[in-house]
Formats: C-alpha cells, structure tokens, sequence
C-alpha cells in the first residue's frame, strides 16, 4: 500500500511540470514562419529530448550523472541557437520561450540533485543573453523569472535532500532499535530457560534435604554449595552468563577456585553478537587460571564494557587484569 502511493505521488509530481514543458514548444510552433526556423527548431528537439528524459525515464530522486551532462549541455546549446537563427533572419525579439525552456530544464537537474550543472548553466544562459543583447536582456528576456525559478528548483533540492537523511537516519534508529528488542528478547527468553533448568536441579535436591534426617555428606555439601552459587549467578550474572562463561565458571570453581559475575548493565547497550565476543575474550584469558579469586564484571556508565580480573591472595600483582570495550 505505502509503495503504490509513493508511485502515484511521483507520478503526478512529474507529469504535471511535463505538461507545462511541453506547452513551450507549442508556444514557440506561434512564431513567425516556423518552419524556416531550422536552427531553432533543432533546439526544440534538444529541448524536448531533455525534457522528457528528465521528467519522465530515470527512477529514484537523483538524475544520473550523464543525463544532468546534456541537460548542461542543453542549456548551453539552446540559446546560442535560437540566437544565431534569429540573428540570421533579422528576428530582434529577445528570449522567448528558449529562456523559460532552458530554466526548466535547469530546474529539473537541480531538483534531482545536480546542482552544481543547474547553477553552471544558469550562469551559461544569463552569460549569453546578457553579452548579446546587453543588461535590458535582464529585464526584457525573461531572465529574472528563470533565475528565480532555478533558485526555487535548488531551496527545493536541498530540502528534499535533507528529508531524505532525516528519513535515512529515523529508518538507521529503527532497525538498530528493532535489533536490540530482538536481541534483549533472546537473551531474556535464554535467561529463562537456564532458570528452568537450575530450579530444575534445586528444587530435587532442596526437597532431599528437607526430607532428610541425617546430616549432609561433604560431598553434598559441595553440591549444594555448587548450586547455590550457580543460582546466585543466575540472579547477579544475568546476561553474562553464556553457555562458553558457565562452563569455564564450572571449571574454576571445581580447582576451588572463588568466582564472582557480577552483570550490572554494561553491555546491555552492545549488540548480541559484540557481546558474545567479549564474553569469549574474558573466557579466553581465564584459561590460565587454576587457584584465587575471578571476579567478572559489566559495570554501567564506565568507557569499558566489561571488566575480568584474577587474583591470588597475597599477591599483589593480579594473574589476569582485563577491561573490555566494543
């Protein structure tokens, strides 16, 4: 739906200054003797061809650059003709329907973001005029009117150019932002499903030991302890805890070693995928380690996204000492 209307407007925007191009030539087809006019009337082709290739063929805002060419060249061509012909058969009007012609055409190039060939035939046709007939070109040619109309054509063509950015930039946000919703949503929908699957291994073990009458082997006591720190990653570890980060967190713990996560909303910003590198990064440099203490932290409003450090008591330079950033 939005497409087709997109279509139709563009439709209409281009065929209504097509018309009024085309009532140009008809114009000129009321001069003397037209057909006498062979100069003349080869600009009229010039013109034509520019005009409806410029309204009318090209998809999309921006005319190609070889079109925006001959439309300079059109421009250019067009008044050095009609003037000669008319030099040629002693016709003393100035202007005429080249002038208003060749300014649409100017007009169309700018608007379709050639400006630099719209003013340099601007600048091309009011140079022609102006050296053949003198400044009362200025005032009796038409000039001051095609001036302002390819004025108009580039206000217009900035515009549009920078509603395109604005445009560009809303449709960026919206798809960055899209990404994130679905990467937030993954990683929630993640979360949840490791939950399940602890609660599931707590919640037979939790009912064992109220059920029970004896004290707990040290054995199950380590498991017990292994499962409430896995229940405590679960709750302060959030989005950190990837399948990779759980197992080296499992590895650590079973050396005896203390290992703290800590997720604070630092990479709550990244995308999954950066994420999910850094994570392996810190995993990474964990490979080392065997004995002390590993605390792995995401803290917000830092220049670093994420913090993996590895110590030993009583050593005062620590085993691994890392901050990531994306």
């Amino acid at each position: 739906m939005e497409s087709s209307m997109i279509s139709i407007r563009r439709w209409v925007a281009s065929i209504i200054p097509f018309i009024y191009a085309i009532y140009l030539p008809v114009q000129s087809m009321l001069l003397p003797n037209p057909l006498e006019r062979n100069l003349e009337l080869f600009a009229l082709i010039v013109y034509l061809i520019a005009a409806a290739s410029s309204f009318l063929v090209y998809r999309g805002l921006k005319l190609p650059l070889a079109q925006g060419l001959y439309n300079l060249f059109a421009a250019i061509i067009m008044p050095a003709l009609v003037i000669s012909q008319r030099d040629a058969i002693n016709d003393q009007s100035v202007g005429g329907w080249v002038v208003m012609g060749t300014s649409v055409i100017l007009t169309v190039t700018a608007v379709r973001q050639q400006r630099l060939l719209a003013v340099i035939g601007t600048l091309a046709l009011a140079a022609q005029l102006l050296i053949h007939y003198g400044p009362i070109a200025a005032l009796t040619s038409g000039l001051v009117g095609a001036v302002v109309l390819v004025l108009a054509g580039l206000g217009v063509s900035a515009g549009i150019q920078k509603a395109n950015s604005e445009v560009d930039a809303y449709r960026l946000q919206e798809q960055t932002s899209r990404a994130q919703i679905a990467a937030t949503t993954a990683t929630r929908s993640e979360r949840t499903t490791r939950l399940q699957v602890v609660l599931g291994a707590a919640i037979p073990m939790l009912t064992e030991i109220a059920e029970s009458k004896t004290s707990l082997t040290e054995e199950r006591k380590r498991e017990t302890k292994l499962l409430e720190l896995s229940l405590r990653d679960e709750i302060r570890g959030r989005n950190l805890l990837t399948s990779e980060m759980k197992s080296e967190i499992q590895r650590l713990r079973n050396l005896g070693v203390d290992v703290a996560v800590l997720d604070e909303g630092g990479t709550d910003h990244l995308e999954l995928t950066v994420k999910v590198g850094l994570l392996n990064q810190a995993v990474s440099a964990l490979q080392g380690v065997t004995k002390g203490r590993v605390t792995i932290r995401s803290p917000r409003g830092e220049s670093f996204a994420l913090t993996v450090v590895a110590t030993i008591q009583g050593q005062a330079e620590p085993l691994v000492s890392l901050r990531l950033s994306a």
